[in-house]
């Protein structure tokens, strides 16, 4: 935090004027037909299921931190829940243009951009690149939880709830997060995927990411 910002008023009194060119406001129309071509109906209906995915965690976060239960389980979560509701569509359309390599900083309202980031990098990356993953990381501990736990029928899904699982146990502070609950919500992170560290601080994340660019 600053502790000392010098100011010379006679500078900061300067009379002056401000110029700048006009800034669009509200100026997209959306064309379903013209998107649904560019980007085709199936990718379309696999960025909304990851904002439906988004919205559902953020709300059983929610749940659990106002009324200790989601769907008959009982849980103290004391830990922060800065949520991201009504944000899904932003963290889903960026991550989509991204690849797996590309690193996201996020903000302390993170655990959408998390999930998206690793979403969008699931579908970009091969199974035998995800399995390389799931197995290696922390030996597959996490691996072996979810599934144990979560069966998939294929290994992309089997990876989408892999991210959720080790989202959400980071989130609460476990040994099966995807760091070791030593992150928590403010600081998860998951670098195969593209995940790196977020900042509890609000716009803290700005110079970081500038600086790995």
């Amino acid at each position: 935090m600053t502790k000392l910002i010098m100011i010379d008023p006679t500078e900061a009194r300067r009379r002056g004027v401000i110029k700048g060119k006009d800034i669009p406001v509200n100026a997209y129309r959306s064309d379903p037909q013209k998107e649904a071509k560019k980007y085709g109906s199936e990718n379309l209906v696999r960025m909304y299921r990851d904002m439906v995915f988004i919205r559902e965690f953020e709300s059983m976060l929610d749940r659990i931190k106002k009324e200790g239960v989601y769907e008959g389980i009982e849980y103290n979560h004391r830990g922060p829940a800065h949520l991201s509701i009504g944000q899904e569509s932003a963290a889903v359309g960026q991550a989509y243009h991204l690849t797996p390599e590309d690193l996201i900083f996020g903000s302390h309202r993170s655990h959408g951009e998390i999930l998206a980031k690793s979403f969008s990098a699931i579908q970009k990356l091969s199974d035998a690149a995800l399995l390389e993953i799931m197995e290696n990381y922390m030996d597959g501990a996490i691996l072996r939880v979810v599934e144990k736990f979560a069966p998939a029928d294929n290994v992309k899904n089997l990876a989408v709830y892999y991210a959720l699982y080790g989202t959400l146990a980071e989130i609460f502070g476990r040994e099966y997060g995807f760091n070791k609950g030593m992150g928590g919500s403010m600081h998860a992170f998951f670098p195969p995927f593209g995940v790196m560290p977020n900042n509890a601080i609000v716009g803290g994340s700005a110079d970081i990411a500038t600086g790995a660019a």
